[in-house]
């Protein structure tokens, strides 16, 4: 059965809530602090402080240590990712107060290679961070002073950092461009030196990828524009497991490429509809998520409950493996629904509602408190209005609380679980929020 990572110790990660986007090298999304327990008569509050750029995630390390990684903002008419090789193009990383959001440590500038887009940080066993910024890779100390870094082989943004359990790292380029090969680099984290070649797939894979440590092995998925790909990890060097390859292709239609990828009850989820439309075109189908066994990838679910066309999420599916509930959403038309995954191609639906859903969605396990947004339509950078996070009842879809994130929306960051009845997010726009109960 797969690991939970929340309920696991996560080797190669220092031992905390949250070390890492998504909580785990599975992208789970299950969060290991107590739930918010919200109760009749209480409701959400928000404090938001603006970055001054582009806010990507924040991440635990000890109790009360929060760090969040900031970036280069985007101009009116820009849109991700950016090359900016003039001017403001660098990103940083800062400790701040999990109270007030203050800055109390900030690194120098970070050198991105003029690329802007959302890189990643980590909370490492040794209890440094490291952080992918552009084409930069950087090693920080707790008090955000920068100790080394490392300029990777592809003149392009990286999209996605992990630790393997041996505690070296590995992160690939994000793939924007059509034909555009995927490297895959592996760095030892002292000096940030590389592990022999990157290894190439030739194609491009848009999407952040997941890591499972099993018994047969170590394993990274990544998707292509309409294939998931099984890499194996041995000693220091990633290679092609070709005993598992998925197609998540829908004969004829016109889909665009997915995002990450999240591995759950022996399975692997992702949805389409990912690739932004500015980038080569907008695709016209519906969101459609998929479902593929890790035993045999021809045992695939394709799930169709949404149903608008000409959709885009910014962002993966949520699966809760105890509840076995999919929580599938459309970042463009809206709605959000979930599902009980009861047996291979059957899923219920519980629920569905109308909101407009980009953040990367996170569960408290224990109180089936579920985090979702509800924004006004974001097409563009310099779009205006306010949108809400909000948090619902997995199991029902009822509304417990929301409050205002200090942004049009999230677009697609992330948000990480607090220290007492509260949790923080991260938005492109440049606002950090945290959000507590009152």
């Amino acid at each position: 059965m797969t690991t939970l990572d929340y309920r696991a110790a996560l080797p190669g990660y220092y031992a905390s809530a949250w070390p890492l986007e998504c909580g785990g090298p599975r992208r789970q999304k299950l969060a290991r602090s107590a739930g918010l327990r919200l109760q009749d008569g209480e409701r959400l509050a928000s404090t938001t402080r603006d970055m001054g750029g582009w806010a990507v995630m924040l991440v635990q390390r000890a109790p009360g240590e929060l760090f969040v990684q900031g970036g280069a903002g985007l101009a009116p008419g820009e849109f991700p990712p950016h090359r900016r090789l003039d001017g403001d193009n660098h990103g940083w990383l800062e400790r701040i107060d999990p109270i007030t959001l203050a800055t109390l440590a900030r690194s120098p500038a970070l050198p991105s290679g003029g690329h802007l887009w959302c890189g990643a940080v980590i909370v490492h066993q040794n209890g440094d961070l490291y952080m992918v910024n552009g084409r930069f890779c950087h090693r920080l100390n707790a008090d955000c002073e920068d100790l080394a870094e490392r300029e990777l082989p592809v003149d392009g943004p990286y999209n996605g950092l992990l630790v393997l359990s041996d505690g070296n790292l590995v992160m690939k380029n994000l793939g924007a461009r059509p034909g555009e090969p995927c490297w895959f680099s592996v760095l030892e984290p002292e000096r940030l030196e590389p592990i022999g070649p990157p290894f190439v797939i030739d194609t491009h894979c848009m999407g952040r990828f997941s890591s499972d440590l099993t018994e047969a092995g170590e394993f990274i998925y990544t998707s292509s524009a309409n294939e998931l790909f099984r890499l194996r990890y041995d000693d220091g060097q990633l290679s092609m497991d070709d005993t598992w390859r998925a197609s998540y292709a829908v004969e004829g239609e016109d889909q665009a490429d997915g995002w990450d990828t999240c591995i759950g009850s022996d399975s692997v989820w992702l949805m389409d509809m990912g690739r932004p439309p500015m980038w080569q075109g907008a695709a016209t189908a519906v969101q459609r998520a998929f479902r593929f066994s890790l035993d045999d990838p021809r045992d695939r679910d394709v799930i169709d409950v949404i149903g608008q066309p000409n959709a885009f999420s910014p962002g993966p599916p949520l699966y809760d493996p105890e509840r076995k509930i999919l929580v599938v959403y459309d970042g463009l038309n809206g709605g959000i629904a979930a599902l009980r995954h009861t047996a291979p191609g059957s899923f219920d639906l519980l629920w569905r509602s109308d909101y407009r859903n980009n953040i990367q969605m996170m569960l408290y396990p224990d109180t089936g408190e579920l985090i979702v947004e509800d924004s006004p339509i974001a097409r563009m950078m310099n779009d205006t209005g306010t949108g809400d996070i909000v948090v619902v009842d997995i199991e029902t879809g009822r509304e417990r609380g929301r409050a205002p994130i200090g942004a049009v929306a999230t677009m697609g960051m992330f948000p990480c679980p607090g220290f007492s009845r509260d949790f923080y997010l991260a938005t492109l726009p440049g606002s950090i929020a945290r959000i507590f109960v009152v």
